[in-house]
């Protein structure tokens, strides 16, 4: 057994509407078959005297089990390997409490028209499509021990996140002019003139999942992409460092030149 795992979900409301609790157990459940996890049960309350009418919280956990042997330790993560990223799907229900502060002050409502390229029409709708679920792309790679380790990029941005799995006296080197960050990126960005550092710090600005591969297997992880015509980014690579306060240096992230 590589992997298993399972879901539960907890649902709370002023009062329970048939039509929107299917909705939310028929999501869940199609996230959790995506994921090729087992939605087990939940909780189900309704609490009228502390929810205001058409409100509810929805909340969940999943527990993993994995063979010791099958494990991603960071230090098994070797100098010189490749760091590549793969694209989000939006903000990734990260950073909103940002998000929500900016529109506030410059008063823009979620029911405008999006002002950028966007498969939704307003920007509410926008900014809250559901995360994209990377389990059935990697997955492979991880049986046929591809793959070093792995970051998913949220809270914390690459930088936060990134870190997490990179071993002591190494720094992962983000280099990558080609990569095009999303407009929905760019367009908060220039709008609230957030500091290009700090957005990397909140948002995944366009890479959503981050895998650290060695040299030699990046003509086998490309191949496998190629040929299921899953779209990926060499971002950079690790390097081995005597004296470094970071580990991780970003100096180009598309259009943006930190350097």
């Amino acid at each position: 057994m590589l992997f298993r795992s399972f879901f539960l979900d907890y649902i709370a409301s002023s009062k329970i509407k048939k039509n929107v609790f299917l909705d939310l157990i028929l999501s869940i459940n199609s996230a959790c078959a995506e994921a090729g996890c087992s939605l087990v049960g939940g909780e189900t309350a309704e609490m009228p005297g502390f929810y205001k009418k058409d409100e509810f919280d929805i909340a969940g956990f999943s527990v993993g089990v994995v063979e010791r042997e099958n494990l991603l330790y960071k230090n098994n993560v070797k100098s010189n390997s490749i760091i590549i990223g793969f694209e989000s799907s939006g903000f990734h229900s990260n950073g909103f409490s940002l998000i929500r502060k900016v529109l506030k002050s410059k008063k823009i409502s979620l029911k405008r028209k999006v002002p950028y390229k966007s498969n939704f029409k307003t920007l509410g709708m926008d900014l809250i499509q559901p995360t994209k679920i990377y389990v059935q792309t990697v997955l492979p790679l991880i049986k046929k021990k591809l793959v070093s380790s792995i970051s998913h990029i949220t809270g914390g941005g690459i930088y936060e996140n990134l870190e997490r799995i990179i071993p002591e006296k190494h720094c992962g080197i983000i280099n990558n002019k080609n990569f095009k960050i999303p407009e929905r990126f760019l367009w908060l960005q220039k709008l609230a003139d957030i500091n290009i550092k700090e957005m990397l710090r909140t948002f995944n600005c366009g890479i959503g999942l981050i895998l650290i591969i060695e040299q030699k297997n990046l003509k086998n992880v490309s191949v496998f992409f190629n040929k299921k015509k899953i779209k990926f980014h060499e971002l950079g690579k690790l390097i081995k460092v005597r004296n470094m306060n970071q580990k991780v240096k970003i100096e180009k992230f598309g259009e943006w030149d930190l350097t």
